[in-house]
């Protein structure tokens, strides 16, 4: 009998396949990490981008409408480099005294009562005659909508303008409901970079109630130092800086006519391939309505 010859691998032809085969793993292996990293990467960027703009669009907005329905130069009540306080008619409610007779008890005949309610702010605003311009505060105590009526608390009547009073606002007078809204950035301790918001009808002889207590709109507004990422700068007319009072460190509101909010953002985590924060940067120079007009805030 013939004997059957049987060849196999030889141990340098296994060493070969194998370090072929553990090449291509590894560069397979190489591949998907590097296509994790970058899903990664960009996840965690367009979550920062969606937050904040979403977060940046919502306030500048409100902001803009700082001053509507009040006299020139009274939407901005206070303001420094963190935090941001103004005031007007955000929800555009607006009426107009109709009644040709004489104003008694508090109770003015109107329009429309449509958004009207007990507990809110309104501001009273005269547009002719000799008083135009002049401009108060008074707390609602009730609302009769079968009358087309809106009555306020006497006693809280609070003049915005000097020598207001009640009794100047007749027929034509333009009645807003004012609400005050803060917002501030958070600069040290475990929320720094949050960017906060609160809400309440503005105040007349009394602090208006509450309408949204303190919430956090955006988080971890850092920039690449480290630092809260959310600055307010309050300009004039011509662009120039407003000033500031050294005794409380706030801006004039009186000279602002523009503010400038700046942001700036980094990702919650580096990036896996560069090692390096993600950033973001947004700046917006908003106009505030009602303070560039010297009289009327329309």
């Amino acid at each position: 009998m013939s004997g059957r010859s049987e060849e196999g691998f030889t141990i340098i032809e296994l060493m070969i396949a194998t370090g072929a085969l553990l090449a291509v793993l590894s560069g397979s292996l190489f591949f998907f990490s590097r296509s994790q990293s970058i899903y990664t990467n960009e996840r965690v960027t367009l979550n920062m981008v969606q937050d904040l703009r979403t977060a940046f669009d919502r306030f500048t907005n409100e902001i803009r409408m700082a001053g509507a329905g009040l006299p020139g130069y009274r939407g901005v009540i206070s303001g420094n480099a963190d935090t941001l306080i103004v005031r007007g008619d955000f929800n555009d409610t607006f009426t107009i005294i109709t009644s040709t007779g004489t104003i008694a008890g508090g109770t003015l005949p109107v329009g429309n009562t449509t958004g009207f309610a007990a507990g809110q702010t309104i501001s009273l605003l005269d547009t002719d005659g000799a008083s135009a311009g002049s401009s108060g505060f008074a707390t609602i105590s009730s609302v009769n909508t079968a009358n087309s009526t809106i009555t306020v608390d006497t006693s809280s009547f609070l003049p915005l303008t000097s020598g207001a009073q009640l009794s100047d606002y007749g027929p034509g007078c333009i009645i807003n409901v004012i609400e005050r809204r803060t917002y501030s950035v958070i600069n040290a301790g475990d929320n720094l970079g949050n960017i906060t918001r609160s809400t309440a009808f503005e105040d007349t002889q009394n602090a208006g109630a509450t309408i949204q207590a303190t919430e956090t709109i955006a988080s971890n507004v850092i920039d690449q130092s480290g630092n809260a990422g959310l600055t307010f700068a309050f300009l004039k007319a011509d662009d120039s800086p407003a000033d500031v009072d050294p005794d409380t460190g706030q801006v004039v509101p009186t000279q602002v006519a523009k503010v400038q909010i700046t942001l700036n953002a980094r990702t919650s985590q580096r990036d896996l391939v560069s090692g390096q924060y993600r950033t973001l940067n947004l700046t917006a120079l908003i106009q505030v309505r009602g303070q560039y007009i010297p009289a009327v805030g329309f």
